[in-house]
């Protein structure tokens, strides 16, 4: 029983020493302090007269004994703080006059009212931010990223655009020769349908949509664009020295060289694509099946850069274009293929990629007819290859592209029966290299991770000279038609998100002797400065 009762006795001390305070303590906490002590040291001697000497244990005795010493040890430790806190309080007193407000309120304990205050106050935030959340914040079954863009774009062209009895939809026109274009948009919609927290193999989606405008309506219509899932069948858990793989399904970009894939206005760096990204017809989005991934990713982690060795995508398309059904029963072949050389981050042979690029398409072939649809009678190839190089290691930056297309025409096409194209294929050949050097702060990793004032962003200059060719037939009888472009090219990025793009574009045409016309001059000059905000 006496051992029970020191035990207890011992712990009240300890638990007297741990809530002694230092010079900081408040004067009513030492007086309770104080208060336990003299409780202690009575409980202490009813102990000693209850429990007779030659009753108690040697043990037990030397346990009361050393309780006994604690007990006075703290009772002079609390004098001392005691003693100090006084001390403190008369100085500041002395220096400043009178007590400030920040100690009279350190020591001054919370009343029951001030922590009933808090509560409420707490209970009326979580009322308010759960009522803006019903209330004012849209809410979506799974988590959503909504993002967009806008355009804005003047042009002036000489000579002016050809005339167009319909250009503007009511009546007669003039040759323009500078406008504003219509505003266009983009709109995009993000997101995780499951999150794979063991092994990131996660499945997310994409839905973007943008706006067209067309110079015979004044309505705007809305397209869709990118519609696809996406699954990550190697782990995506963010390590960068893990490789990447996804399978894609739906409607996207096909990715086949540089270029053809910069389709929206946020990712260009020029505003027009080259001649043969039309030409052959790969300036679109197609529905299919898209496997793509890399292989050993080199990673300097000290300047945040990721290179993988390989990257590849192979693609099973419908080929018929964004929007709409396949046309036949055939699918086409998207494939590519790029190198990046394995070197040190400070090489200047870093990010120096190589690519290849193939397209298998099928065509339906057959006579062609503005009154009505017409049968399909033979099925044709369609085949482009490309090459491209690239290497950008600011400020410096180069890239080359080259792109080769043979496509099979119809029996009784004009190009077939004149004889100019004699052997049934139409060849089309393209290339252009573009120049481009940049100044300024915003592409720096270590700026980007400065901390910075308000809505501060560092601004970047890019200035750049493109030379563009493309010959849609190369056909010896067909020497009228192949384009040389020239542009010179500034880009101010003065915020995070927003774009200003001035583009000067000099494009000569082959004529082989025939006169200039409106719609074919034999020199075209165009300026373009084009504005573009992302959000």
């Amino acid at each position: 029983m006496h051992s029970f009762k020191t035990t207890a006795l011992a712990g009240a001390v300890v638990l007297a020493l741990s809530g002694g305070a230092v010079q900081a303590q408040p004067t009513s906490e030492i007086r309770a302090l104080k208060g336990t002590v003299e409780d202690l040291r009575k409980q202490v001697q009813e102990l000693k007269k209850s429990s007779p000497r030659a009753s108690t244990s040697s043990l037990e005795q030397a346990r009361i004994d050393e309780l006994t010493k604690q007990v006075n040890e703290l009772r002079a430790l609390l004098t001392q703080q005691q003693a100090a806190a006084q001390a403190t309080t008369q100085a500041a007193v002395a220096a400043g006059g009178e007590e400030t407000k920040e100690a009279i309120e350190a020591r001054t304990p919370a009343t029951q009212a001030d922590i009933t205050g808090l509560r409420a106050d707490i209970e009326n935030y979580k009322y308010d931010q759960s009522r803006l959340q019903e209330r004012n914040i849209p809410s979506v079954t799974r988590n959503t990223r909504i993002g967009g863009s806008l355009t804005l774009r003047h042009d002036f062209s000489n000579p002016g655009a050809a005339r167009s009895a319909s250009s503007s939809g009511n009546g007669p026109t003039d040759i323009r020769q500078s406008g504003f274009n219509a505003a266009a948009f983009g709109l995009n919609f993000s997101g995780n349908l499951f999150r794979d927290y063991a092994e990131g193999r996660n499945l997310t989606y994409r839905l973007a949509l943008t706006s067209q405008n067309t110079a015979t309506s004044s309505s705007t219509t809305v397209n869709l664009t990118d519609a696809y899932l996406r699954y990550s069948f190697h782990p995506s858990t963010g390590n960068p020295e893990d490789p990447l793989g996804t399978l894609t399904l739906g409607q996207q970009t096909v990715a086949f060289g540089l270029d053809a894939q910069a389709i929206d206005p946020e990712v260009k760096a020029v505003i027009g694509n080259a001649g043969f990204v039309s030409g052959l017809g790969l300036g679109t989005r197609q529905v299919g099946l898209v496997v793509a991934g890399d292989y050993a990713p080199y990673v300097d982690f000290t300047n945040n850069y990721r290179a993988p060795l390989l990257s590849y995508s192979l693609g099973l398309l419908n080929g018929n274009g964004p929007n709409k059904a396949d046309n036949n029963d055939y699918r086409d072949i998207a494939a590519r293929l790029v190198y990046t050389l394995p070197v040190d981050y400070n090489s200047w042979f870093r990010q120096l990629q190589i690519g290849a690029s193939y397209y298998r398409g099928a065509l339906s072939l057959g006579p062609a007819s503005t009154t009505g649809v017409t049968t399909a009678t033979a099925k044709g190839s369609n085949d482009i290859y490309g090459f491209d190089v690239n290497w950008t290691h600011l400020p410096f930056s180069v890239s080359y592209e080259w792109a080769y297309g043979k496509q099979e025409l119809y029996k009784q096409d004009t190009l077939v029966t004149s004889g100019k194209n004699a052997d049934g294929y139409k060849r089309g050949v393209g290339q252009y290299i573009n120049l481009g050097y940049t100044w300024g702060e915003q592409f720096l990793a270590s700026s980007r991770q400065q901390g910075k004032f308000d809505d501060y962003w560092p601004k970047s200059y890019q200035a750049f000279v493109r030379f563009d060719t493309w010959d849609p037939n190369r056909s010896a009888l067909v020497n009228d038609d192949k384009k040389v472009a020239t542009t010179l090219g500034l880009n101010v990025f003065f915020a995070e998100t927003t774009k200003l793009q001035v583009n000067y574009v000099r494009t000569r045409n082959q004529l082989n002797g025939a006169a200039s016309t409106e719609a074919k001059p034999e020199t075209h000059n165009l300026w373009q400065v084009q504005l573009n905000a992302t959000f």
